[in-house]
């Protein structure tokens, strides 16, 4: 028997679809779904549409039209590639996400083997799209932690892509300094700042109602040559939007320097 040899994969890269109507399925993939442009090129030469998406793990979807492309048989399901999943973290929130602009959702399952919740939808060309709920890391307070903490880390503050992904579309801050902000405004303001480290403590959270939680606690930022180091009482409200939880509004307020 021949040897095997060790690949050493790492994750799946992405997987490619090809649509019927460009137009209609980037709009289904980016506006529906939320997936993040990463670039996108018409290929003059065979009139054919690449659309590279990407999710928040950096996973990446590849929409391709192509002129005179057969339709793809779904039922009865055929041998090959069965469907498309994507992980959320509350798949009834997200199914109903779903359901309330117009996009019809299977009833709720739950696989035999993991416990887990799971339903179906389709894509714009009948492509079965599957609700996965994730595996429970941890409990809500544990995922909000890790969230908010993202948040403090230097590459996340620098990344455009990486905020867009964790702040709300209606995002509103009242900072430290008394100004308001929006989302636009933080992700600018964000890319020229002179970053410094910052920790956080005596973090709780509180469920206000399903799919929105109140976070709340103590930031310490460290000094740096531009500035003394500080410490801020914080609060954020996070909402779950398409099954992903994303920050809605966030308020700092100074705590007087120690004596």
């Amino acid at each position: 028997m021949r040897e095997v040899t060790s690949l050493h994969l790492a994750r799946i890269h992405h997987a490619a679809i090809i649509c019927a109507d460009y137009a209609r399925s980037k709009r289904f993939y980016t506006e529906v779904l939320g997936l993040r442009v990463v670039a996108e090129n018409h290929r003059a030469a065979r009139d054919s549409y690449k659309l590279d998406l990407a999710l928040p793990d950096g996973s990446q979807i590849e929409l391709f039209s192509f002129p005179g492309a057969p339709r793809r048989p779904t039922r009865p399901e055929a041998q090959g590639l069965r469907h498309l999943s994507f992980e959320v973290h509350d798949v009834q929130a997200a199914a109903g996400e779903l359901t309330a602009q117009g996009i019809p959702v299977e009833p709720l399952r739950t696989d035999e083997y993991t416990g887990r919740r799971f339903t179906f939808f389709a894509d714009p060309d009948g492509l079965p799209l599957e609700l996965y709920e994730a595996a429970p890391a941890g409990d809500l307070d544990a995922l909000l932690l890790q969230l908010e903490g993202a948040l403090h880390r230097r590459e996340v503050r620098a990344s455009p892509a990486r905020l867009e992904e964790l702040l709300d579309d209606e995002f509103r801050e009242l900072g430290v300094s008394g100004t308001e902000w929006t989302r636009p405004a933080i992700i600018e303001a964000l890319r020229g700042e002179a970053f410094s480290e910052r920790s956080i403590a005596d973090f709780r959270v509180e469920r206000m109602a399903p799919g929105i939680a109140l976070v709340t606690y103590r930031a310490h930022r460290s000094a740096t040559e531009e500035r003394p180091a500080a410490d801020s009482l914080r609060s954020s409200l996070w909402r779950m939007r398409r099954g992903r939880w994303r920050m809605v509004f966030h308020q700092g307020t100074p705590l007087p320097a120690p004596a």
